[in-house]
């Protein structure tokens, strides 16, 4: 019963495993654990020998044999000590594997007993790093005094029992204060290690830590020859190219300073690649707008350069190869090399949550130093107004001084009657000459037969005292005129002045409203650029405070310099769900070459179609016009016309035109840009000129328009078979001190016609006024063609003069519909 027993079971298990299939056999280290229990490895290091399969513990392996060979000074070896720190802190598994891998780059480069003291180093320093904790918030400090720490304390006792010297004291210390500064920048590395950090999303310290790393590599594989080819040499020159063509020349020239002076730090003799690398990456960002291509023949030309100042010709082919090898791998690295590289951690952006703070501040400080700026103005314009207000006030109390010390001093002063007029009975004498200056004010010339007796009876110069009362009220007519022309003029500068400062503080309140980087779409746009391939460098989605987008694109140039029109604007345009069009671009002269900048911006809602039509009394026509696009999508269209016909009328209305568009493009306010050209009329000439305005301001988005006429002719508005008319009562510009503006809103529809014109088509025929007979001609068209309007306008108007206009015509006609 009992052998049975014993029996059925193993017959049972063997017809088990019998039935089950067999499978094929996988070679792994998972089969570690499948091994006899009496194997000579033991079970810890068949764990540690599991893990290094990992990818990345075998990245960290190399790294760590190749750190553990990198020389500072060629006797000092903190990279070693660091990097295991680093990356071996409270995980034994991987310490003791980077440990075997660290004896193995020691014994590489050392022997004997200075080989002994480093592995004593380097397990003592693996007991403490996996045996004490260490609170996370003060890893960053604590690890790399304990890294020094352990690195001095060993050391030095090694020194102390095979015979102390200075000398290796001092390597000791310094060797365990790098290793302390290795270890706190090798920190960062380990953490964006352990959090899987995208290229993408490293910052500035990030990069420099890398770098770092990237060093001490270098430097570990310093004396690693393939077919006499320094690997080293190769991989330093890789670098440069890279940088040189994400960054330019700062990350050319700067990767290649670092990477000069490593052979410098290595063996502590200074060696001439400093000057090469450095050269060469400076070469290589300058032609980084040519491609891939530029980059590699400006780094080429460095290296060609200074290569031939090199005494040592075997030194300089090896150079030319090593450089070749580097080109050829850098010319087959991926298109996609800088989508996966942090290209802005070096500009203007650096990490995503970092962009509001440092936008904030920019836009601060500008604000700020723009307003200081509007101030400055805003004092001018103060200080010469200031200065015409206290003249005018001054004045009277000026001229009444004037008079009396001319009559007195100079007129009086020879007479011998000098000192009892202007002394005993100087406040008669100043009586009888303020009778007489209120005399000439209010008459405007003095008469000797009017003048008081009393006076003539005391004055034994009376006649001559009347001719020259005279003389120096002429004088002073003509010194107040000039006067006050001076002073209009510095009204007129203190006009611009607040002008200029209303300019400023509305630049200064446009930063102030949050004009921001919408991060959101911008990842949105760079994943469908990707996915759409259109090879953009670089977009960015502003957004201001209205909700107005722009979209600022860097792309390489194209041949044509229609690709972002005819490809990129409509891509873009279904990623957005709404169309944009190109507002702005800056192509290279050398098409196909180098990169383009563009912007889009929203597309119109409306679209508008202009037409005009102008005949002349004389060979030049007086009227002027102009068609210009403003900022914010508005639409301007103004008509002058000047005094008179001719070249004369034509100068004062171009004048009046092209500053108006001038003042209006720069930013001024309406009413501003009015009255500055008002006050440059009234300044211009001594004689009457005038000119009137009509002015419309079109809204491309919402279709509303802006009226404003000043002494101008009525406008209409056709809209179907129905016409309206919009009507100014006011005076031309250049007449009065202030614009007498008429303003006027009202919305269009699509399909609407606009028409401006000028005073000499409306007074064509006494019989029939213009606002009668031009409604009628609008109303019975049934066209859609400006030009075809104002022509017609124009030939109904010159049939009524029979082909004699007596005045200048000028018709604008504007036709409104969907975009």
């Amino acid at each position: 019963m009992l052998e049975k027993f014993e029996i059925y079971p193993y017959q049972r298990i063997a017809e088990t495993l019998l039935k089950k299939p067999r499978r094929k056999r996988k070679i792994g280290f998972k089969y570690w654990n499948k091994l006899p229990k009496h194997f000579s490895l033991t079970s810890k290091m068949i764990t540690v020998l599991k893990t290094i399969p990992s990818i990345e513990n075998l990245l960290l392996c190399i790294a760590m044999l190749l750190m553990s060979r990198a020389f500072v000074l060629s006797d000092l070896l903190p990279f070693g000590y660091a990097f295991f720190t680093a990356f071996g802190y409270r995980d034994r598994n991987r310490s003791l594997l980077l440990l075997i891998f660290s004896i193995i780059g020691f014994s590489t480069v050392l022997s004997g007993l200075g080989l002994g003291s480093n592995i004593l180093t380097l397990l003592i320093l693996m007991g403490v790093i996996n045996y004490i904790t260490i609170p996370l918030d003060k890893n960053c400090w604590i690890l790399p005094l304990l890294t020094a720490s352990v690195i001095f304390v060993v050391k030095s006792l090694a020194v102390l029992f095979t015979g102390m010297s200075f000398y290796q004291e001092m390597v000791v210390t310094f060797e365990a204060m790098i290793a302390g500064v290795l270890t706190f920048v090798l920190l960062v590395v380990s953490d964006a290690v352990k959090q899987r950090k995208t290229l993408d999303s490293f910052k500035f310290e990030d990069i420099v830590a890398f770098m770092v790393l990237g060093i001490g590599i270098i430097m570990g594989i310093g004396q690693v020859n393939l077919a006499g080819l320094s690997l080293s040499g190769i991989v330093c020159r890789l670098g440069i190219l890279v940088a040189a063509f994400l960054w330019g020349s700062p990350g050319g020239t700067m990767v290649g300073v670092m990477t000069g002076i490593i052979p410098s730090v290595s063996s502590s003799v200074f060696t001439q690649t400093l000057g090469i690398y450095a050269f060469s990456g400076l070469l290589a960002g300058l032609f980084r707008n040519f491609g891939r291509l530029g980059v590699i023949i400006g780094f080429m030309l460095g290296n060609l350069a200074l290569s031939m100042f090199l005494s040592q010709t075997q030194a300089t082919i090896l150079g030319i190869w090593e450089t070749g090898i580097a080109c050829l791998i850098f010319s087959i690295l991926p298109a996609s090399l800088k989508e996966k590289m942090p290209l802005e951690s070096l500009g203007p952006i650096n990490n995503d949550s970092e962009i509001p703070v440092f936008d904030t501040r920019i836009k601060e400080n500008a604000r700020n130093q723009i307003q200081n700026l509007a101030t400055v103005f805003d004092e001018l314009s103060s200080t010469f107004a200031g200065e015409v207000e206290m003249k005018r006030r001054s004045k009277p109390v000026a001229c009444l001084n004037y008079l009396y010390e001319q009559v007195s001093r100079n007129f009086c002063n020879d007479c011998s009657r000098y000192n009892t007029c202007w002394g005993k009975e100087c406040y008669d004498t100043s009586q009888h000459m303020l009778d007489l200056f209120t005399m000439v004010e209010a008459g405007g010339e003095l008469d000797y037969e009017k003048c008081p007796r009393d006076f003539k009876r005391r004055c034994i110069q009376s006649r001559d005292m009347v001719k020259t009362i005279n003389y120096l009220f002429d004088r002073l007519r003509i010194n107040e005129y000039w006067s006050e022309k001076l002073d209009e003029s510095r009204d007129l500068v203190a006009t611009q002045l607040k002008g200029v400062s209303q300019v400023i503080k509305g630049l200064a309140k446009e930063i102030d409203i949050n004009t921001e980087v919408d991060l959101a779409l911008r990842v949105l746009l760079l994943q469908e650029n990707k996915r759409l391939g259109l090879n953009l460098r670089d977009i960015t989605p502003l957004k201001s405070a209205r909700g107005e987008l722009c979209l600022n694109v860097i792309m390489d140039a194209c041949s044509d310099g229609t690709h972002c029109q005819t490809t990129i604007a409509p891509a873009i345009s279904g990623v957005l769900g709404y169309k944009v069009e190109i507002s702005r671009k800056n192509c290279p002269r050398l098409k196909g070459r180098g990169q383009c900048e563009f912007s889009l911006l929203r597309a119109f809602n409306y679209k508008v179609s202009t037409g005009t039509a102008q005949v002349g009394k004389e060979t030049v026509c007086g009227d002027s016009y102009t068609i210009s696009n403003l900022n914010e999508g508005k639409l301007l269209i103004a008509l002058s016309d000047g005094m008179g016909v001719g070249e004369k009328a034509c100068n004062e209305s171009q004048a009046t035109v092209r500053l108006l568009e001038n003042l209006l493009n720069s930013g001024f306010d309406r009413e501003i840009a009015l009255n500055t050209i008002n006050s440059v009329l009234l300044l211009r000439s001594g004689s009457e000129i005038f000119s009137t305005l009509d002015m419309i301001v079109f809204d491309c988005y919402t279709g509303e328009v802006d009226f404003i006429k000043v002494g101008s002719a009525p406008s209409f508005i056709k809209r179907g078979k129905k016409v309206g008319m919009v009507i100014s009562n006011s005076l031309p510009i250049g007449i009065m001190d202030n614009v007498d503006m008429v303003s006027e809103t009202r919305m269009l529809v699509p399909r609407d016609i606009l028409v401006m014109l000028s005073d000499g088509v409306l007074d064509v025929s006494r019989q029939k006024a213009g606002e009668q007979w031009i409604p009628d001609l609008l109303s019975s068209y049934n066209g859609k063609e400006p030009q075809e309007l104002a022509e017609l306008i124009i030939n109904r108007a010159l049939g009524m003069t029979k082909g004699q206009p007596a005045d200048d015509m000028t018709v604008i006609c504007i036709y409104i519909d969907l975009a």
